[in-house]
């Protein structure tokens, strides 16, 4: 009794972790966009204490921890947004004028109610204006933090978005990403995106030496910033890993010794 109990907790959090990159804050707290601020409060307690990473101590879900964190902090994004009356005004004219829908029966919960059925195409010019617009809305996001809502608005802006707004847009999300160690991959292949479309772009060459930096890939990370100062010699952040922790002779394949990035990572965010 104990397993099976054990095993549908497993499966509740998984299913709330996977859904956080497609679900809205109404989605994730159970919600309608038809309720009010008492119910957004009720739902994201009842919630908060049910994720709440130090809750789960069992051996059976201790390596859910990262995941739990993720769903718990998620929820507190939300509540953010919806408890404040300007920030969820500006969120639902992102979200669009779709009509509200009642929430999942029973409450719901982090897994949220069943999709809303798509909205027509919108015209191509509005929809690349609103695409440009949400890239600058991202960008202030980010700058105050608020990195789940920047993505958000960056994974749908960076297909339609073009020539250096699509590039923005990527080293933006590429950094959203990093936030979030079970999204490292999609920063990588963000990045590396970037670099084949606009090869000459440093920002991408220079976020991906400070990830591998980070990772202690010296090998790969001086490739990184050795093609970023080739482009920009004047770059103290490739100068610097280059003169500090690149290796003296090339080999073949990643070592994947020596030091981490020793903070490279948190400096060449914090320069976004």
């Amino acid at each position: 009794m104990v397993d099976e109990k054990a095993a549908e907790r497993r499966r509740e959090i998984l299913e709330a972790w996977e859904g956080l990159k497609t679900r809205t804050h109404f989605e994730v707290l159970g919600l309608s966009r038809s309720v009010g601020e008492a119910e957004v409060k009720d739902a994201y307690f009842r919630l908060a204490k049910r994720f709440h990473p130090d809750v789960h101590h069992g051996a059976s879900l201790g390596d859910l921890r990262d995941e739990l964190e993720a769903v718990f902090i998620r929820l507190g994004e939300a509540y953010d947004v919806l408890r404040d009356p300007r920030k969820r005004g500006d969120y639902e004219e992102r979200l669009g004028r779709s009509r509200p829908r009642p929430a999942a029966e029973g409450g719901g919960g982090a897994g949220g109610p069943e999709p809303a059925p798509p909205e027509p195409a919108p015209d191509p010019e509005e929809a690349a204006r609103l695409a440009e617009d949400n890239v600058r809305r991202a960008a202030t996001l980010v700058e105050q933090e608020k990195y789940w809502d920047a993505i958000q608005l960056l994974e749908p802006a960076v297909e339609i978005v073009q020539g250096k707004s699509r590039l923005r847009a990527r080293v933006l999300l590429a950094r959203c990403y990093i936030r979030n160690p079970k999204w490292a991959k999609s920063a990588e292949a963000t990045l590396l995106a970037a670099t084949r479309e606009d090869p000459k772009a440093v920002d991408p060459w220079a976020l991906l030496g400070a990830i591998y930096a980070e990772k202690g890939l010296r090998m790969r990370a001086t490739a990184m910033y050795r093609k970023a100062l080739e482009l920009t010699p004047e770059h103290e952040e490739a100068a610097r890993y280059l003169a500090q922790k690149a290796p003296p002779q090339e080999s073949p394949q990643d070592d994947g010794g020596g030091e981490g990035g020793g903070g490279l990572l948190g400096r060449l965010f914090r320069k976004g």
